[in-house]
């Protein structure tokens, strides 16, 4: 997919095949194409940077993405800007910002209306031109506005028709979308000056007709309220994000997602026949119909519960800064089944930090945090001992801490004998995260500082503690880190972080 994003900006610029000497502004067209949608691209390079998906071969594969069809309407505003309004239909799985898909095959409606730049006019065959628009969204109860910067390629076919072939980045205004890429290719055409419709001729008006209306029944209508909870069904707790949908025997659909009750209401709804379902983590829930006796039951609500049955655990975490311990929003967190050998990602929203995973039975799972110039604590837990009939969710705190230049991180849990410079690389877990740091982050140089308490000679513990920060250097080479992006110096007893006068300081 990089190939084409590669094509569609720098094909043919410059390159005209030939270009008549009158001028031409586009006339009122209409076109047709087909595109692809590009969520998870998107999403990593959000959490990450574009550098890093596409030396790391990130990008999604075409099998992987979602495809759509659009109309198109353009018409020249000068000779090398042209209007541009389209309309988009597609059905897809939406990736939410957390990551979450929100659905499975649902309709996805883009409206968006904007301009192209072009390079030459319409007189060249090959036109490159640059994208400004403006995008609405509408899928399930989530809509929206995006802008769309991007680039194509117009192919002119003897000014009667074109082929045109886009990529755009999506950038969601809305905390409720998801930023995405787009890819398209279609035809249009000049839309035929309609023929002048000759004048109707007059026809005499008849008579007013006298009608007597029947006397009709009055029908009372019955609104009401349709409450829904989801339950686990272990456990019994109330389950939220569940995502439900309410059918109407009549075709119409209504979607929500739960709270922290595991509640949602559709309000105002006429009395009739309706499916509710619900479906979370892809799993689907319990369904249930509601008929029309339902809604002759005292009070203003239809009560209906479902239950959802996954046999494994919630990961319930929140990633915060370890300095100002505040919520940390686009971290990608990995979490790694270490028992079953299987890996899965998710990152933290915007407002809490918080970030959620499935968890199998009776596995152990690593936990680590990545984002840009960050700095992740590595967490532990198990599902080993858990009884999943009391027990839904684990929860967990991701300490990250920011990595910029000048500032200094203190990796409390290094360990060495005393008075030598061997490293117990069994109990020194910093060192791991150290390791995974520098590998998310290229770029990064660091020094490190080896320091000793004030007993002994001080030419000793100078030499000693040269000796510690060479042991922690040597390591990080030996898993993967290249020598130039280390200094070691060690600074014997200056600059203690506790008092040097008694022993527990020391």
């Amino acid at each position: 997919m990089k190939n084409i994003i590669i094509i569609i900006l720098f094909t043919g610029l410059g390159i005209s095949l030939y270009a008549q000497k009158t001028s031409y502004q586009k006339r009122p067209t209409i076109g047709l194409h087909f595109f692809y949608n590009d969520f998870a691209t998107a999403q990593n390079i959000k959490a990450n940077n574009l550098k890093y998906v596409l030396n790391n071969d990130l990008w999604s594969k075409p099998n992987t993405l979602q495809g759509g069809f659009g109309l198109d309407y353009m018409q020249g505003l000068t000779k090398k800007i042209d209007a541009v309004g389209t309309i988009n239909a597609s059905w897809v799985d939406y990736q939410l910002p957390s990551t979450i898909y929100y659905g499975s095959n649902n309709f996805l409606l883009d409206i968006n209306a904007g301009v192209h730049v072009k390079l030459l006019t319409d007189n060249y065959v090959f036109n490159p031109f640059l994208i400004a628009k403006v995008n609405y969204s509408s899928y399930k109860n989530i809509n929206g506005f995006s802008v769309l910067p991007g680039a194509g390629i117009q192919i002119n076919l003897f000014k009667e028709a074109f082929i045109l072939t886009t990529a755009e980045y999506r950038k969601a205004l809305s905390n409720t979308l998801s930023n995405q890429l787009y890819y398209s290719i279609g035809i249009a055409t000049n839309i035929c000056k309609p023929k002048a419709a000759k004048p109707a001729k007059e026809k005499p008006i008849p008579p007013p007709v006298v009608v007597t209306p029947a006397v009709k029944e009055e029908v009372k209508r019955v609104v009401k309220d349709v409450l829904v909870t989801v339950n686990d069904e272990a456990t019994g707790q109330p389950l939220q994000y569940v995502d439900v949908t309410l059918t109407s025997s009549t075709g119409n659909i209504f979607n929500a997602i739960t709270n922290a009750d595991g509640r949602v209401i559709f309000n105002g709804k006429d009395a009739g026949e309706y499916t509710v379902t619900g479906r979370l983590n892809k799993i689907d829930a319990t369904k249930v119909a509601i008929t029309t006796i339902d809604f002759n039951n005292p009070g203003n609500q239809v009560s209906v519960a479902l239950t959802h049955n996954d046999p494994r655990f919630t990961l319930v975490g929140n990633t915060f800064d370890k300095t100002t311990n505040t919520p940390v929003a686009d971290v990608q967190v990995t979490v790694t089944n270490s028992t079953q050998s299987s890996t899965s990602f998710t990152s933290s929203e915007a407002a809490t930090g918080e970030f959620r995973s499935q968890l199998e039975a009776a596995s152990d799972f690593v936990i680590v945090g990545k984002k840009a110039s960050y700095i992740s604590n590595i967490e532990n837990v198990s599902t080993k001992g858990l009884n999943r009939s009391t027990t839904l969710y684990v929860k967990l705190q991701l300490g990250i801490e920011e990595a910029k230049a000048g500032k200094t991180i203190l990796l409390n849990k290094i360990f060495f004998e005393t008075g030598k410079s061997d490293i117990n690389t069994g109990t020194s877990a910093d060192l791991f995260k150290l390791i995974q740091f520098l590998k998310d982050n290229p770029e990064v140089k660091l020094e490190i500082q080896g320091y000793t308490d004030n007993v002994g000679s001080l030419a000793s513990n100078q030499k000693l503690s040269q000796q510690r920060a060479n042991s922690v250097v040597n390591y990080l080479i030996k898993n993967g880190i290249e020598k130039g992006r280390l200094i070691a110096k060690g600074f014997g007893p200056a600059d203690p972080v506790a008092d040097n006068k008694t022993p527990e300081g020391r």
